[in-house]
């Protein structure tokens, strides 16, 4: 077996195969070059750096970039007649090979149309053709899927394509919500140039983007709310290409991904609800006697929790009392109040304070409210409604409690008042 193997090698060798086929990519050393009428079809196009690979030829301008999931040979031409090249219609090709022979892989066959992802045929088909106008700039991006048919695509601008100078990073990034990316550029964009926000939840698997809005040289677009938790990684391009689907690298002019690592946050847990307003409903004061009936009612509304119908979980209510008119967070009698329905988007507590005192004296109450374990908070009295209790606008509400003489008292009294009466009669006869 190790005899056929070295003699398929040799044979290779010999034959000049090339073996490259299978790799993923081209082989990064030989790069990739654009020879063509447009520098005399010299290869590697060391007379002309923005048509020589950045591997091959020193100062090459057709660099490799990964700015996403897919690997690009770019390259910028400015076109002029003091320019990297000058306006016409020429002939060319892409492509690599070893520096003693350059042309082992060519990609050919395209009438370049501007603006257009097309099909490049590996070594096979015409020349390449493009037509170039002056004072334009052509940013060629070539998509490195290794010795195949590959796609390439021409955008045009009609100034310099401009550097991405700035992307913002979000804090505190809450389930659900939108994100707002700003950015930056160094100039005012051409016309043709339109920007982006890419972004994956999914570590680059997929991926979505959405377009800028631009204002001068600042920019902004909202990446969707995600779950909990989320990892979000993003960065920012430019194209010419207007309401952009897929093949975002392919059809990326500058971009920044914050020197490659890309620029990320993560959705964070949201904060529980927390109370939102509570009060003594009512009554602000009475009197009775000993034993007799007293309903005291508070209310407390939390936002998404009370105002659906019934009884909100994790809610508890008490109702408290003191003899003197103090702060209702240093009281220590408090009662469970139960609750007695909805009010508006308000849950309704009540509980009979009367049932609760036995003796006669003046009671001040106020109502207290917990969320699960979070802090408590009192609710207090005014004709308006009430809300938290402060003692100024919000108050505790008086009771005065009276008391009822017993029965054996009054018997007492009536024989006492009948005895006095026998002896005044008496007295008198």
């Amino acid at each position: 077996m190790k005899k056929l193997l070295l003699f398929v090698l040799f044979i290779s060798l010999a034959f000049g195969v090339n073996l490259k086929t299978v790799n993923a990519q081209i082989y990064e050393p030989e790069g990739l070059n654009m020879p063509g009428a447009w520098n005399g079809w010299t290869n590697p196009p060391s007379n002309n750096l923005t048509l020589a690979s950045y591997t091959q030829v020193a100062g090459g301008k057709v660099t490799k970039i990964n700015n996403g999931t897919t690997a690009v040979w770019n390259t910028i031409i400015h076109v002029g007649a003091a320019a990297d090249v000058a306006a016409g219609t020429y002939e060319w090709l892409y492509t690599s090979g070893p520096a003693g022979s350059p042309w082992n892989n060519k990609w050919a066959g395209v009438n370049v149309a501007m603006n257009t992802i097309q099909n490049y045929t590996w070594n096979n088909g015409a020349n390449n053709s493009i037509t170039l106008s002056d004072n334009k700039w052509y940013t060629s991006n070539w998509e490195d899927i290794g010795y195949s048919d590959s796609r390439a695509i021409f955008m045009e601008t009609s100034a310099e394509p401009v550097e991405i100078t700035s992307v913002s990073v979000p804090a505190n990034v809450m389930p659900n919500t939108a994100v707002n990316i700003d950015m930056t550029i160094a100039a005012a964009p051409s016309a043709e140039e339109v920007f982006y926000v890419r972004y994956s939840i999914d570590n680059w698997t997929t991926s979505n983007a959405v377009q800028v809005a631009m204002a001068g040289t600042n920019g902004s677009a909202a990446i969707p709310g995600q779950a909990a938790n989320t990892l979000v990684e993003y960065y920012a391009f430019s194209s010419t290409i207007a309401a952009m689907v897929s093949d975002f690298d392919l059809q990326s002019i500058k971009f920044n991904n914050n020197g490659g690592a890309n620029y990320s946050y993560t959705i964070g847990n949201p904060p529980p609800p927390t109370i939102d307003w509570v009060n003594l409903q009512w009554p602000a004061g009475g009197s009775i006697d000993v034993g007799q009936a007293y309903d005291v009612y508070g209310q407390i509304y939390m936002n998404g929790l009370t105002d659906a119908a019934g009884q909100a979980a994790d809610i508890q209510a008490w109702i408290g009392y003191s003899t003197t008119d103090t702060d209702p967070s240093t009281w220590t009698n408090w009662l469970p109040a139960n609750y007695s329905g909805d009010v508006g988007n308000n849950d309704e507590y009540v509980l009979n304070l009367g049932n609760a005192i036995g003796q006669a004296g003046t009671y001040y109450y106020a109502t207290r409210y917990q969320y699960q374990t979070q802090t408590y908070v009192y609710g207090g009295y005014n004709a308006g409604g009430g809300g938290f209790w402060d003692g100024i606008n919000n108050v505790s509400g008086t009771l005065t409690i009276s008391s009822l003489i017993p029965l054996s008292n009054w018997s007492f009294l009536f024989f006492g008042l009948f005895f006095l009466t026998f002896i005044l009669i008496k007295f008198r006869k």
